[in-house]
Protein backbone atom coordinates (compact mmCIF):
# COMPACT_ATOMS: atom_id res chain seq x y z
CA UNK A 1 0.00 0.00 0.00
CA UNK A 2 1.48 3.50 -1.01
CA UNK A 3 1.26 6.48 1.15
CA UNK A 4 0.03 9.86 -0.19
CA UNK A 5 0.27 13.38 1.41
CA UNK A 6 -2.55 15.52 1.00
CA UNK A 7 -0.78 19.43 1.10
CA UNK A 8 -3.57 21.90 1.42
CA UNK A 9 -3.06 25.11 -0.29
CA UNK A 10 -4.99 28.44 -0.65
CA UNK A 11 -3.71 31.38 -2.48
CA UNK A 12 0.51 31.30 -2.16
CA UNK A 13 -0.08 29.45 1.08
CA UNK A 14 0.68 25.62 1.15
CA UNK A 15 0.08 23.72 4.74
CA UNK A 16 2.45 20.58 4.32
CA UNK A 17 0.65 17.24 5.27
CA UNK A 18 2.98 15.24 7.26
CA UNK A 19 0.55 12.47 8.11
CA UNK A 20 -0.72 11.11 4.95
CA UNK A 21 -2.60 8.21 4.26
CA UNK A 22 -2.46 4.88 2.69
CA UNK A 23 -4.04 3.65 -0.27
CA UNK A 24 -3.87 0.91 -2.96
CA UNK A 25 -3.67 3.08 -5.91
CA UNK A 26 -2.85 6.95 -6.85
CA UNK A 27 -6.88 7.21 -7.94
CA UNK A 28 -8.05 5.92 -4.64
CA UNK A 29 -6.23 9.25 -3.34
CA UNK A 30 -7.22 11.37 -5.82
CA UNK A 31 -11.29 9.91 -5.04
CA UNK A 32 -10.30 10.77 -1.14
CA UNK A 33 -9.26 14.55 -2.20
CA UNK A 34 -12.33 15.17 -4.21
CA UNK A 35 -14.14 13.86 -1.01
CA UNK A 36 -12.50 15.48 1.37
CA UNK A 37 -12.81 19.15 -0.78
CA UNK A 38 -16.51 18.80 -0.78
CA UNK A 39 -16.35 18.27 3.29
CA UNK A 40 -14.13 21.04 3.40
CA UNK A 41 -16.32 23.77 1.01
CA UNK A 42 -18.77 24.97 4.04
CA UNK A 43 -16.72 25.10 6.26
CA UNK A 44 -14.01 27.17 4.11
CA UNK A 45 -17.37 29.47 3.27
CA UNK A 46 -17.80 29.52 7.00
CA UNK A 47 -14.66 30.84 7.64
CA UNK A 48 -14.79 33.66 4.71
CA UNK A 49 -12.34 31.85 2.53
CA UNK A 50 -12.78 31.47 -0.89
CA UNK A 51 -12.66 27.60 -1.98
CA UNK A 52 -11.89 28.76 -5.31
CA UNK A 53 -8.99 29.93 -4.33
CA UNK A 54 -7.90 26.02 -2.72
CA UNK A 55 -6.46 23.46 -4.18
CA UNK A 56 -4.76 19.40 -2.80
CA UNK A 57 -1.38 18.71 -4.04
CA UNK A 58 -1.30 14.75 -3.75
CA UNK A 59 2.40 13.71 -3.37
CA UNK A 60 4.05 10.38 -2.69
CA UNK A 61 6.34 9.13 -0.15
CA UNK A 62 9.47 11.04 -1.96
CA UNK A 63 7.42 14.45 -2.30
CA UNK A 64 6.88 14.27 -5.91
CA UNK A 65 3.74 15.80 -6.77
CA UNK A 66 1.48 13.53 -8.43
CA UNK A 67 -1.78 15.58 -8.92
CA UNK A 68 -2.79 18.71 -8.03
CA UNK A 69 -6.56 19.05 -7.44
CA UNK A 70 -8.58 22.80 -7.58
CA UNK A 71 -11.15 23.22 -5.62
CA UNK A 72 -12.67 25.25 -8.85
CA UNK A 73 -12.77 21.49 -10.37
CA UNK A 74 -15.44 20.82 -8.02
CA UNK A 75 -17.82 23.17 -9.41
CA UNK A 76 -17.07 22.45 -12.92
CA UNK A 77 -17.99 18.61 -11.91
CA UNK A 78 -21.13 20.20 -10.86
CA UNK A 79 -22.44 22.66 -13.82
CA UNK A 80 -24.84 20.77 -16.11
CA UNK A 81 -23.36 20.09 -19.75
CA UNK A 82 -25.01 22.26 -22.39
CA UNK A 83 -27.46 20.60 -24.32
CA UNK A 84 -26.46 20.09 -27.32
CA UNK A 85 -27.64 22.07 -30.55
CA UNK A 86 -31.06 20.44 -32.45
CA UNK A 87 -30.04 19.97 -35.99
CA UNK A 88 -31.85 22.13 -38.51
CA UNK A 89 -33.63 19.04 -39.90
CA UNK A 90 -34.57 17.75 -36.43
CA UNK A 91 -36.04 20.92 -35.91
CA UNK A 92 -38.37 21.10 -39.04
CA UNK A 93 -39.53 17.75 -38.46
CA UNK A 94 -40.19 18.41 -35.05
CA UNK A 95 -42.56 21.76 -36.50
CA UNK A 96 -44.17 19.60 -39.12
CA UNK A 97 -45.30 17.17 -36.53
CA UNK A 98 -46.20 19.80 -34.18
CA UNK A 99 -48.82 21.33 -36.95
CA UNK A 100 -49.47 18.14 -37.80
CA UNK A 101 -50.79 17.38 -34.12
CA UNK A 102 -52.44 20.47 -33.67
CA UNK A 103 -54.46 19.89 -37.21
CA UNK A 104 -55.30 16.50 -35.82
CA UNK A 105 -56.51 17.97 -32.28
CA UNK A 106 -58.46 20.76 -34.29
CA UNK A 107 -60.09 18.21 -36.17
CA UNK A 108 -61.14 15.85 -32.80
CA UNK A 109 -62.69 18.87 -31.02
CA UNK A 110 -65.03 19.78 -34.27
CA UNK A 111 -65.85 15.91 -34.50
CA UNK A 112 -66.73 16.35 -30.86
CA UNK A 113 -69.01 19.25 -31.46
CA UNK A 114 -70.78 17.63 -34.53
CA UNK A 115 -71.22 14.74 -32.07
CA UNK A 116 -73.07 16.68 -29.50
CA UNK A 117 -74.66 18.81 -32.14
CA UNK A 118 -76.15 15.71 -33.45
CA UNK A 119 -77.12 13.97 -30.39
CA UNK A 120 -78.94 17.58 -29.40
CA UNK A 121 -80.81 16.81 -32.58
CA UNK A 122 -81.85 13.26 -32.11
CA UNK A 123 -82.72 14.29 -27.90
CA UNK A 124 -84.98 17.10 -29.68
CA UNK A 125 -86.40 14.60 -32.36
CA UNK A 126 -87.13 11.55 -29.96
CA UNK A 127 -88.80 14.14 -27.75
CA UNK A 128 -91.02 15.23 -30.47
CA UNK A 129 -91.68 11.42 -31.25
CA UNK A 130 -92.58 10.92 -27.98
CA UNK A 131 -94.68 13.61 -28.13
CA UNK A 132 -96.32 12.48 -30.99
CA UNK A 133 -96.72 9.11 -30.06
CA UNK A 134 -98.22 9.50 -27.02
CA UNK A 135 -101.50 11.82 -29.09
CA UNK A 136 -101.36 8.85 -31.64
CA UNK A 137 -101.54 6.35 -28.61
CA UNK A 138 -104.39 8.30 -26.72
CA UNK A 139 -106.53 8.80 -30.57
CA UNK A 140 -105.55 5.16 -30.91
CA UNK A 141 -107.18 4.58 -27.79
CA UNK A 142 -110.30 6.79 -28.61
CA UNK A 143 -109.63 9.09 -25.44
CA UNK A 144 -108.41 11.88 -27.88
CA UNK A 145 -111.75 14.31 -28.47
CA UNK A 146 -114.22 12.03 -26.61
CA UNK A 147 -113.80 13.77 -23.46
CA UNK A 148 -112.22 10.52 -21.41
CA UNK A 149 -109.82 11.12 -19.13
Amino acid sequence: MAHFYFHFCEGESRDRDDVGLGFATAEEAYLQAIATAREMWPSLLAARSDPLRCAFEITDEDDRVLFRLPFSELMEACRRPEPPPVPHELFAVIEKTHSRVQAAKAEVRSGFDEVRQSLAESGALLAEFDRFARVRFRAADGREGSGQA
